[in-house]
């Protein structure tokens, strides 16, 4: 998605911020950039959202050479990028709704999509009891969550956060290292600027440590600081293998609940292991519950109703019987969408693809995953 080739920033006063970069950014990566101050972080930023341009070199975003874009791919440029800053740049005249809202109407959208999506991103970072409040109301974090809501109301491909929990509390800064996890699962490619060690060594992303403009270290799974070889397999070697079954080729990782963190705030070798619930459920064959903990796996299983009659009839499948289109579902029209796209017809393909596979296969978010739920259960009563 991104590169940097052979890039470097220098001012009118010969001072060198970034010398002779390259390095390049995945698609749907999450990569932290870490260094002291003064180190070419936010120059970085700066020349992604084209703020400003190289003096030497080239930035090729989605294969298009940035660094040449006129004032209108500019423009198309930044719909493409969320960007989220250490204080926050709400409008204080504005609410927490219509700080997203004004977002969303810059870039053209109708009032039909500003009321069904501005609900859904406040849910998201968890404030849609608080959109009618003002940013002077909100707290540090609350204001943060505005922000990330904010970032995301276009749909952007890449989300920058440049210092988002430098002025937070170590509970909120970890509340928003939670949704920019959960938010770079969806997709979303995620930048972080960050002084703050204790997430970058506790979530074990890509991190490109930068000194005097250069990249010292790009490191796949790294730490905030450096982290010699030694040490290193003792952290790969600790982290959890994921849970495999037999009916099943990838990998089943259980979903983050918002309440809880990504990850404990100690370093992952000193975490206690957690507890972790897995279920799916295959129509008309035993269900299947597993309890996943570091090194212990359990199961039960649970025989689902009898489907044949006293005299060997099977039984009719209420569920089957005029099913329920996914269009007439209780859902939002971006959800129906989404889930015609994946190929759903009716409501008995959801029940029959369970909520694992809706989960971790076709990566519903928790909040889209209920909404999901209480529509078949509403269908079911």
């Amino acid at each position: 998605m991104i590169q940097f080739v052979t890039v470097s920033k220098t001012y009118d006063n010969n001072y060198t911020a970034l010398n002779e970069l390259n390095f390049n950014i995945e698609d749907g990566e999450f990569v932290f950039l870490v260094g002291p101050s003064g180190s070419g972080k936010t120059t970085i930023i700066k020349l992604l959202i084209r703020e400003e341009v190289p003096s030497l070199g080239k930035i090729y975003f989605d294969d298009e050479d940035i660094t040449r874009f006129n004032r209108e791919k500019v423009y198309q440029l930044r719909r493409k990028i969320g960007v989220i800053f250490q204080d926050f740049k709400l409008i204080n005249e504005l609410t927490a709704y219509e700080n997203i809202a004004f977002a969303m109407e810059a870039a053209g959208k109708p009032d039909s999509e500003i009321k069904e999506n501005v609900p859904y991103l406040l849910d998201i970072v968890g404030l849609t009891h608080r959109m009618r409040a003002f940013p002077y109301q909100l707290s540090g974090g609350e204001k943060q969550r505005v922000a990330i809501a904010r970032a995301m109301a276009n749909n952007p491909k890449l989300l920058i956060a440049d210092e988002p929990t430098g002025n937070l509390d170590p509970e909120s800064a970890w509340d928003i290292a939670q949704i920019l996890y959960k938010i770079n699962n969806w997709g979303t490619t995620v930048l972080m600027s960050t002084h703050g060690s204790d997430i970058v060594n506790s979530m074990h992303k890509r991190v490109i440590r930068l000194q005097n403009g250069q990249i010292v270290r790009d490191d796949f799974k790294g730490g905030y600081d450096d982290v010699d070889e030694y040490s290193l397999k003792i952290i790969t070697s600790t982290q959890e293998e994921p849970v495999k079954l037999k009916s099943q080729v990838k990998k089943i990782e259980p979903a983050i609940e918002e309440s809880t963190p990504i990850v404990e705030k100690e370093t992952i070798e000193k975490a206690p292991a957690s507890k972790k619930k897995i279920s799916f459920s295959i129509k008309k064959k035993p269900k299947v519950v597993l309890t996943a903990k570091k090194e212990e796996i359990s199961a039960e299983v649970k025989i689902e109703e009898d489907t044949k009659t006293e005299d060997g009839e099977v039984k009719e499948d209420s569920a089957n019987k005029d099913a329920i289109k996914i269009e007439d579902m209780d859902l939002n029209k971006s959800l129906k969408k989404y889930l015609r796209d994946k190929g759903y017809g009716d409501i008995n393909d959801l029940i029959e693809a369970g909520n694992e596979q809706l989960r971790n296969i076709d990566k519903l978010t928790d909040i889209q995953l209920k909404a999901v739920n209480k529509a078949i259960k509403k269908y079911k009563s």
